[in-house]
């Protein structure tokens, strides 16, 4: 079944959004982004209502995932403090959980283990319940990607992705994502950004970009699909021009196609959806620049999509009339399917 997804409305942000997800019933949005706080929403499925937000980080608020059975929700900052919340009281925090950029936050299927990976190339397991630290493993470099079921699987800046048994005992598998990554220069330019498993765990999917050149940011949204059994590489799809850059979120519907949005150059993005079993993409929506986050409600029937405001500040521009500096938001789009 090809979705055809309609926006129906668009609610306003104060800031910048670069992760966003639906809480396990879906009554609740929540969403990080370039402030030190968790913004929260109610959703009754036509509108978004504000509810408190979740403060008390040091630097940008970096990453977010939710319980898939309580309403928990796990976040974390740009100095390495990780959290877990009910509503607004804290039931367990750590400082330092790393050693500043805290980048994804995974969730264990059944909801007893969380997993994290940071700047400082450690991938570290905790407690879902106390925060309890229960394994971790240094990679050595950025990691910028994980995801947990059975195995714990994550992928550094190079593009080396590896599948851990969940205590970091014994390492499954190995996968070749290099050509996500490249030395332009003296820049490092990594481009994974997400990891999914799809067919019951037999493909893993790793999605960001092919990156062309660092100095004028030029790369390509790109989703590699690996045998999960071989870890060979099976398929490449790539999508849109060199303009449109990373793939920042990729989810899968329940129907099996993927949603894919992406953001690269000043006011370029893209939402598209895939069928797996295809190279080409059989939907794209243009009219959203910049897009961070693709938030799939558990009812299937919605989602919202995250973007940055057309009239995109910085690059030069001048501050505001009251000496004060302007800075980007971004707008939530609701689409209905």
């Amino acid at each position: 079944m090809k979705l055809e997804p309609k926006q129906i409305t668009e609610f306003k942000s104060e800031r910048q959004i670069t992760a966003a997800r639906f809480s396990h019933d879906g009554s609740v949005l929540a969403a990080v982004g370039y402030e030190p706080t968790v913004r929260r929403w109610q959703f009754d499925g036509k509108t978004l209502t504000p509810l408190p937000s979740l403060n008390g980080f040091h630097g940008y608020s970096t990453a977010i995932a939710f319980h898939p059975k309580l309403p928990h929700v796990f976040s974390a900052d740009s100095w390495g403090q990780l959290r877990c919340s009910e509503a607004e009281k804290t039931l367990w925090q750590h400082e330092s959980a790393h050693d500043g950029w805290l980048r994804q936050i995974a969730v264990s299927p059944d909801g007893s283990r969380i997993v994290t990976c940071g700047k400082d190339g450690f991938v570290r397991v905790w407690n879902a319940t106390d925060g309890k630290k229960l394994a971790e493993h240094q990679v050595g470099e950025d990691v910028y990607a994980v995801t947990m079921g059975d195995s714990i699987t994550f992928g550094d800046m190079r593009g080396r992705i590896e599948s851990w048994d969940i205590d970091f005992k014994k390492k499954q598998r190995s996968f070749d994502a290099a050509v996500l990554y490249k030395l332009d220069r003296i820049q490092d330019l990594g481009g994974l950004r997400v990891l999914l498993f799809i067919d019951g765990g037999k493909t893993l999917l790793a999605a960001g970009t092919t990156p062309q050149n660092g100095a004028t940011p030029q790369s390509i949204p790109t989703i590699l699909f690996f045998d999960t059994a071989s870890g060979k590489l099976t398929k490449t799809v790539t999508h849109g021009t060199n303009k449109e850059g990373y793939v920042h979120d990729l989810v899968q519907h329940p129907t099996g196609c993927l949603m894919a949005v992406t953001s690269g150059s000043p006011g370029s993005g893209l939402l598209f959806l895939l069928d797996p079993a295809e190279k080409e993409a059989f939907h794209e929506n243009k009219k959203m620049a910049n897009c961070h986050a693709l938030a799939l409600h558990p009812d299937g029937k919605h989602f919202v999509v995250t973007s940055t405001n057309r009239d995109s500040n910085g690059n030069g521009k001048s501050l505001a009339k009251d000496g004060q500096y302007k800075t980007n938001t971004s707008p939530l789009h609701l689409f209905e399917v």
